[in-house]
């Protein structure tokens, strides 16, 4: 059991992350949370210690170095706009658990880029693991 008062932990359980965390989605402005159809918008987002986040994150380091080594022997590879939105947007997805509040898949929502605001603050929650 974790003792707050004290900021003790008597079993290694106590210290670790939940798996997940609600992020409650603030708007453009970032003045107040982010409302569709007058309800707030609230996303639940995996801890980066789930074997969700760890699977999309060699996902993303395995790419990454077959680009490296295929530029050392020479082969550039050509990276769209498009390329690394998807990327971004695949592990957004893998590391959502569920959105409450938006008609919207995570990919769809990742995926558009005018709503790249919401993908910041996902990614910025996501890293933060104090938030688990």
């Amino acid at each position: 059991m974790y003792d707050q008062a004290n900021n003790t932990a008597s079993t290694l359980a106590d210290l670790e992350a939940r798996d997940t965390a609600w992020l409650e989605v603030q708007n453009k402005q970032d003045d107040g949370p982010l409302l569709f159809n007058g309800k707030p918008v609230r996303i639940e987002v995996r801890s980066p210690g789930t074997r969700e986040a760890l699977s999309a994150q060699h996902k993303l380091e395995q790419a990454q170095t077959a680009k490296t080594f295929a530029a050392m022997r020479g082969k550039p590879v050509k990276e769209t706009v498009d390329d690394k939105i998807a990327s971004s947007a695949d592990k957004l997805a893998a590391v959502t658990a569920s959105i409450d509040g938006l008609p919207v898949t995570p990919i769809e929502l990742y995926k558009n880029p005018r709503l790249g605001y919401i993908a910041e603050q996902v990614a910025k929650f996501h890293g933060d693991w104090a938030n688990f």
